[in-house]
């Protein structure tokens, strides 16, 4: 029977005593925010006439930073009634509840996020209810009216701090608006801490000290000052006095002015201002008491952990450590590819090399075994070598020739050495027909040994590049928590727009960018613009992934040229399908393919040749291999799959950096390149795809520049119109629309007579 482990027990074993980690169902970091919201809502519950108004807005906030609503209801119900105990509260009270449950219940079946003005709008009307029924019963007009206000205003306030600092978190830098959102949030609390007044103690003589303590060490004295301007306005309306402005501002000077000395002057510098201001202000609330409210305030701050603090205003000290351990990791996983690539390509480079077996079957082989095996178990074996000085090979030579090249052997192809001698020449003659047969078959097979072997060689050799390509993307370093991130960080919270967390990659051409911001600034078109103004590369947006609330923007270095194109194409009259087929494809971000098929024939099966075709291309070029494999593997895969399955392929790779083309073709018609100084023409001498095993693709690399046009058509159109007809058209459009080309040139091939299968692709580049 086992014995029951507790928690918190110490369990002993024969070497040491292990103690097991108490388990809580709450966190201690959990519980302490919970607290303090706690405190924060019977804080503003406190205050008169408003503070129903007030809790409402902190329990709209709180909700919508998803903290659990089973915690935050009740307290906000409780912290009401505590201060207003009666029925007609109960009532106030259960109708935020129900409106507030409602909301995230409806949002949470349409799996969709709470936005801010649905949250501020359930407040005001949560809120109806009681500045109605508060007016219909004696209340003051003016006051149900602000109760109402301010029960929406708060919310929105409320919602926009606790989502940047509960959700979002402390350490992420604030935008304007949330900037001006937490001023004001400042400035009601403290007007609610200087209502709660016990024995001359006032509450808010504890947070001006502590408060700007805890913000000058953390934050910097631009936040110490801020908070205790915000504070001292809501002090000041709560005290009817503008002195307390002035007193908050110097404890704050104080404080920043000792910092750095210790945080022991600091607090005696709070301590001294506040003297000061009781002796020189006197009256209602400046008293030997709030002396003691400053120090406690004081103290608090001493007392915090410095490992407290440090996690709260944590400034990403950290960040250069994490940046080298991830780059390390890069550049260890970059070389791990290259050492796979190398695997690679040393299987490729063996199986190349290896004897495909087609010269190891040959007659002097033939001749020589059947000389061993037969000859030499021959009992008048000994006349004939001596006869031949050694072994008969020499003279069997001639019916291994006659055997391997006619199936079999007659008394015609045997020597006069051995119709003279060999009594057994007929059984010779039967051996070596036998023996050249078993030859042949096994020719056959290490043939076909041979042709798998080159065929995995070459898929080896693309695997190898393919790796080889992901090693060097792999080993570009990344940056974060640096310099160049911070002051991207700064020049997008000038436009509203926080982004939590920003990684760099890459320089120059290369560069990328990813970083965390609110969906709702996701699909800004400022933002690009701010982060290339700030790396002094153009960048633009590629890619937008949601995460919940928030969505992470990919950035990438703009293309120099982008491709426009047209296409225009009809089957074969009384054809159900067209036999050719074209893919437009980006393999690459900053690669264009175009592809054409062109099936031999027509009807159904040219197009399931095509369709077969331009799909394997598809795949290849997804998959990153070099484009000369691609077709090479594609031609074998054809002629290995299919039965007369041939297809004429044509390929225009254009590199959108660089401006730089690539066309591979196969049994395709001539390719037509228009510059600014006249037309070129690409041609292929290749066979289509299919029919040969071992041909080999046409590559041909050309530069293009802005405004160079590419023509790209099946037979059907070239056949028609030949390579001067295609010019002519070309030149009678007299436009640059590739879409406009591409018709003409069909319209054109349609009225001389073309019946079979045309397709035309027609791109033009042009600087972005």
């Amino acid at each position: 029977m086992r014995a029951k482990v507790f928690p918190g027990a110490v369990r002993l074993t024969g070497r040491r005593r292990t103690r097991i980690p108490k388990r809580f169902l709450l966190s201690p970091a959990k519980a302490a925010v919970y607290a303090a919201e706690t405190a924060a809502a019977v804080l503003l519950a406190s205050v008169d006439t408003f503070g129903g108004a007030l809790a409402l807005g902190w329990f709209a906030g709180l909700s919508y930073s998803r903290q659990n609503m089973l915690i935050t209801a009740p307290v906000y119900a409780l912290a009401v009634i505590a201060f207003s105990p009666s029925a007609w509260t109960l009532l106030y009270v259960a109708v935020p509840l129900a409106v507030f449950a409602l909301l995230y219940a409806v949002f949470y079946r349409l799996r969709k996020n709470v936005h801010i003005l649905a949250g501020t709008a359930a407040a005001l009307v949560s809120e109806l209810p009681h500045a109605v029924l508060s007016v219909l019963f004696g209340g003051s007009v003016t006051a149900g009216i602000l109760s109402f206000v301010l029960a929406g205003a708060f919310a929105f306030v409320a919602q926009t701090v606790c989502y940047a600092v509960l959700f979002r978190g402390i350490k992420t830098r604030f935008t304007p608006d949330e900037l001006i959102a937490a001023g004001l949030a400042v400035a009601v609390f403290c007007y609610a801490a200087a209502e709660v007044r016990v024995q001359g103690l006032i509450l808010v003589f504890v947070f001006i000290p502590f408060f700007s303590m805890l913000l000058a060490y953390g934050a910097g004295s631009t936040a110490a000052f801020a908070f205790a301007v915000t504070a001292g306005a809501g002090g000041t309306l709560a005290f009817a006095h503008p002195l307390f402005l002035a007193y908050s501002a110097a404890c704050a000077a104080a404080v920043v002015a000792l910092r750095p000395f210790t945080k022991w002057a600091s607090a005696a510098g709070a301590l001294i201002v506040y003297a000061a201001a009781w002796l020189i202000f006197g009256g209602d609330g400046w008293g030997w008491q709030n002396l003691i409210c400053t120090a406690l305030g004081a103290g608090a701050y001493l007392l915090l952990p410095q490992r407290f603090c440090a996690g709260v205003f944590g400034n990403g000290r950290g960040n250069a450590a994490l940046s080298g351990v991830v780059n390390r990791c890069r550049t260890e996983l970059s070389a791990r590819l290259m050492s796979v690539s190398k695997v690679f390509y040393d299987m490729s480079g063996t199986l190349r090399d290896l004897d495909s077996g087609e010269g190891r079957y040959t007659p002097e082989r033939l001749a020589a075994e059947v000389a061993k095996n037969y000859c030499g178990r021959c009992p008048e074996r000994e006349g004939c070598f001596a006869a031949l000085g050694g072994s008969t090979a020499s003279v069997i030579r001639p019916m291994a020739d006659a055997a391997m090249l006619r199936g079999k052997v007659t008394i015609l192809d045997m020597p006069p050495f051995i119709t003279g001698r060999c009594g057994k020449m007929h059984n010779l003659a039967a051996v070596v027909s036998s023996a050249a047969e078993a030859y042949r078959k096994r020719t056959e097979e290490a043939g076909e040994l041979g042709e798998t072997k080159r065929l995995m060689s070459e898929q080896f050799a693309g695997v190898s590049l393919v790796l080889d390509s992901l090693a060097g993307e792999c080993g570009e370093s990344v940056r974060f928590g640096e310099e160049e991130q911070e002051h991207i960080a700064d020049e997008l919270l000038r436009h509203n727009i926080v982004a939590e967390e920003i990684v760099v990659g890459g320089e120059g051409a290369s560069s990328t960018v990813a970083l965390t911001v609110r969906a709702s600034d996701a699909d800004k078109a400022v933002l690009p613009r701010i982060v290339s103004s700030c790396l002094g590369v153009k960048l633009e947006r590629v890619a937008v992934t949601p995460r919940g609330s928030e969505a992470v923007v990919h950035l990438a270095a703009c293309s120099v040229f982008e491709v426009a194109y047209g296409s225009a194409g009809k089957r074969r009259e009384g054809e159900n399908v067209s036999g050719d087929a074209k893919t437009v494809l980006c393999p690459s971000r900053r690669r264009r393919l175009f592809a054409l098929s062109d099936g031999m024939g027509s009807g159904e099966r040219a197009a399931k040749a095509s369709r077969d075709a331009i799909s394997m291309v598809e795949n290849f070029y997804r998959a990153g291999f070099d484009n000369a494999v691609i077709l090479n593997l594609v031609n074998k895969l054809l002629c290995l799959t299919s039965d007369e399955n041939f297809s004429s392929i044509d390929i225009a790779v254009i590199d959108t950096a660089s401006g730089g083309l690539d066309i591979i073709k196969m049994g395709a018609v001539p390719t037509f390149i228009m510059h600014k100084g006249g037309v070129e023409i690409v041609s292929c001498a290749a066979p289509p795809a299919g029919i040969i095993e071992r041909a080999s693709p046409v590559t041909v690399r050309r530069q293009l520049y802005d405004g160079d046009m590419v023509f790209i058509m099946s037979d059907g159109v070239y056949d028609a119109l030949d390579e001067q007809g295609v010019i002519s058209a070309i030149q009678e459009a007299a436009t640059s629309n590739p879409q406009i080309l591409a018709d003409r040139l069909l319209e054109k091939a349609l009225s001389v007579g073309a019946k079979d299968d045309c397709t035309v692709l027609v791109l033009r580049l042009y600087t972005r």
